[in-house]
């Protein structure tokens, strides 16, 4: 037993030596991994919002007074020229005020030697700044920052009245400069907010510009970890690194933005990432030291106790599992084993019934499924639909466009629902007339719907669902769908003493007696249990039969209109 005992817990001790090591290595490439998603996510927002800053700049860059006092200032008066000024200048300061990265976003306009800003107001250009902003590649996917005289920029140049020279081959000045002035400061505060850790620090590298932002005033730190990061990007544009500064183990983690040509790099103290291990370190080795005394006691004190009643237990399923059904286990003790005996010889003894259970589960599950494909879209209608609500949107037809997506949406909160197969039938006939409205939008122009309100007295009535609707779509793609104008879909409502039907016709041509009889026909014939049509027309009839009764179902005829005429027959 003493030998059993020892054969269970070396090898728990050795595993658990080896879950440590495991966990620990596992914990510092977590830790590695998380400061990494958090340098990259800081990255991304920076890369998200020069992007956008960008694109506000290439739109401006066809505003119309722009254009007017850099093309055209002799053809406008002082007024003219004032009111230009102006609405550039509000233009300018929505710019600087939509990015809190911005301080000031300004116009440098030759034509008129003047610098419009969104924060001031200068008569002249100073064209060592002007000639400064002028050097971006104009067809770059990068952001392409420029930095001068200590100040960061954004800088777009208007080339299309601009062509090369042909006889010097160079570039003449542009008609104007957009430039976005950086807000450092704002730059070097985010980074003080994502450095969380004490005697830690953030970097930001630009390698095009050759300057530094850091969330600290330690240079010799600053200057140690930029090399470090110059020297990392060579090799690898994001990864973790532990380096050495003034004796003192850190972690470094960067990661590049070849858009924006600079490199994000976090640097903490290792001791900092690693102080909970040490306390982890104690915790475990205690846990496990109880979990092996705990394990000694646990075995002595079930291996009489569970093993020998398990074993029995274990032999009766083998011999179910052979076929012997004439089972039946007994145990002594009145302990939870007795309960599992029990238990065991009365599903023995309810075999046959379980599996007669799982056989109606089966067919009740089947039953769900013909259900499930019952509420199924037809995926060209919702292409359709969102195409119309496309052109809507793009055509800026708000008011249609409100109406026509509340309209999408309950139809879709209708046959998707799962719940009940049964409806009132003012829901149903509502869920029609909407599905009806969507049809007119799309054809408008071809096709006219005709719907007649509910009776009110048989509002209430409840009727399996959709009963109308694919009929209605039935009617659209195999009668007025090819029509190029002038298609009528009516639905009306006749009452007698023992049913309601509701009628929908149309006035789609081609129907001959032979198809309006193979129709009819068609509703008396019998499927096979597993080739059950759960969405057609045939369908329709046979649940409406069901549910209320041999007198319900659908007929045939032609319709005065000259198409196909379906009544939906309800027996009351």
């Amino acid at each position: 037993m003493v030998i059993t005992f020892l054969l269970i817990i070396l090898p728990i001790y050795a595993l658990s030596i080896e879950i440590y090591q495991w966990t620990v290595q596992t914990q510092r490439q977590d830790i590695s991994n998380t400061m990494l998603s958090q340098v990259d996510f800081y990255k991304e927002n920076l890369e998200k919002e020069i992007q956008r800053v960008k694109l506000l700049q290439y739109y401006f860059m066809d505003d119309v007074n722009l254009q007017q006092l850099a093309f055209l200032p002799e053809s406008l008066d002082d007024y003219g020229k004032a009111q230009s000024i102006l609405q550039v200048q509000q233009h300018l300061k929505s710019i600087a005020s939509s990015s809190s990265y911005i301080i000031s976003a300004s116009a440098y306009i030759p034509s008129i030697d003047r610098v419009i800003s969104s924060s001031a107001f200068e008569s002249s250009i100073p064209y060592e700044e002007f000639n400064a902003l002028d050097v971006n590649a104009y067809n770059s996917k990068s952001a392409q920052t420029i930095y001068w005289n200590k100040r960061l920029f954004l800088s777009i140049s208007n080339l299309s009245n601009t062509p090369i020279d042909t006889q010097s081959k160079d570039k003449k000045k542009p008609a104007y400069i957009i430039a976005l002035e950086l807000n450092l400061r704002v730059l070097e505060d985010a980074l003080k907010q994502f450095n969380n850790y004490n005697d830690g620090g953030a970097l930001l590298v630009d390698h095009r510009n050759n300057f530094v932002l850091t969330s600290t005033n330690n240079a010799e730190e600053n200057s140690t970890v930029s090399e470090y990061v110059k020297t990392a990007v060579k090799t690898a544009k994001s990864g973790s690194k532990n380096i050495k500064i003034m004796d003192k183990s850190y972690w470094m983690i960067y990661t590049s933005s070849d858009y924006l040509g600079i490199t994000l790099s976090k640097f903490v103290p290792e001791s900092e990432v690693l102080k909970a291990f040490e306390k982890y370190s104690n915790w475990f080795w205690i846990f496990t030291a109880t979990a092996i005394l705990l394990i000694l006691i646990y075995s002595f004190s079930t291996y009489r106790i569970i093993y020998k009643p398990l074993s029995l237990l274990v032999k009766a399923f083998r011999k179910m599992e052979k076929g012997d059904l004439n089972i039946s286990i007994t145990h002594k003790s009145d302990n939870e084993f007795r309960y599992l005996y029990d238990a065991f010889n009365k599903m023995v003894d309810k075999f046959g019934t379980l599996i007669e259970q799982v056989y109606k589960q089966k067919i009740l599950a089947q039953n769900a499924q013909l259900k499930q494909l019952q509420t199924q879209i037809v995926p060209h209608f919702l292409y359709n639909s969102y195409f119309i609500l496309h052109r809507m949107v793009i055509d800026e037809d708000n008011d249609n466009a409100a109406r026509f997506s509340q309209q999408l949406g309950t139809y879709l909160k209708f046959i998707t629902r799962s719940g009940s197969d049964e409806v009132t039938l003012v829901s149903e006939i509502e869920h029609a007339r909407i599905y009806a409205e969507i049809l007119s939008m799309r054809f408008a122009s071809r096709m006219k719907i005709e719907f007649e309100p509910t009776p009110e007295e048989y509002s209430s009535i409840r009727v399996p669902r959709l009963i109308i609707q694919p009929i209605i779509e039935n009617a659209l793609e195999h009668s007025l769908e090819n029509k190029a104008s002038g298609g009528i879909l009516s639905i009306s409502f006749l009452k007698s003493e023992k049913a309601l039907n509701v009628v929908v016709e149309d006035n789609g041509n081609g129907l001959n007696d032979q198809e309006l009889e193979a129709l009819q026909k068609s509703l008396i014939e019998k499927d096979h249990m597993d080739e059950v049509e759960t969405t057609g027309i045939k369908n329709i009839h046979r649940r409406l039969q069901y549910s209320m009764g041999n007198d319900s179902g659908l007929l045939f005829s032609r319709s005065d209109l000259g198409g196909l005429k379906v009544t939906v027959q309800i027996a009351l």
